[in-house]
């Protein structure tokens, strides 16, 4: 490489390209990535059932329970909405027919005693069509939990029934980690560390209009 084109390298950073455009990549390079081959999203509204023992030496030992007391939930706390392929119909041109099921974890909470809490995971399933050729991995950790509402419909002498609506932004991919060549500008060289100084003194809140 010329010494002109290792200055060049030197003063390129990330960021948007200047007015006159970006300068061409100086190298081709190979490298492994997540190829996405195809993906969708849909909003999907679920109601499903759970049974939750109540009583001492139970789920839920605290507290009383009457029809129609709401129940806290949220998504399990270090666990994702997953799918799995139980089908998969091969069509035209690499897409499938992809049947799947979609696990939601949530996480239950008394409604007495917000600390004694039940995990569920619930179900549904989906069919979606994709770009899907032989080998790649079908993937939804990116589908996120939209709201999640929680009732007691039903109480008996050691347990309750709890119907959750939920709905989920589901987000599905399919990806294959593969060796990809890229044009590039060798590699990134961090800046210096700097410390950004606090602001004295404060700045009040605006007036409201």
């Amino acid at each position: 490489m010329s010494e002109e084109a290792v200055i060049q390298q030197q003063q390129i950073q990330p960021g948007p390209c200047p007015p006159e455009g970006c300068p061409p990549p100086t190298r081709i390079e190979c490298i492994v990535v997540d190829k996405v081959y195809d993906s969708c999203f849909q909003v999907e509204n679920r109601s499903r059932d759970t049974v939750v023992s109540t009583g001492a030496g139970n789920e839920w030992p605290t507290g009383t329970f009457t029809v129609g007391q709401a129940v806290p939930c949220a998504l399990t706390a270090g666990q994702s909405i997953s799918c799995s392929v139980v089908n998969s119909t091969p069509g035209q041109d690499g897409f499938a027919t992809l049947t799947l099921v979609v696990s939601v974890p949530l996480t239950l909470a008394n409604p007495n005693a917000p600390a004694e809490t039940v995990d569920r995971v619930f179900t549904f399933s989906k069919i979606v069509t994709l770009c899907a050729p032989e080998g790649v991995n079908v993937d939804c950790s990116e589908s996120t939990l939209l709201f999640c509402n929680c009732v007691i419909s039903a109480v008996a002498a050691d347990q309750v029934t709890v119907t959750c609506d939920f709905e989920v932004c589901l987000v599905v991919k399919t990806v294959l980690t593969v060796q990809l060549l890229v044009p590039s500008y060798g590699f990134c060289v961090p800046a210096p560390c700097v410390v950004v100084p606090g602001i004295c003194p404060p700045s009040p809140p605006a007036q409201c209009t």
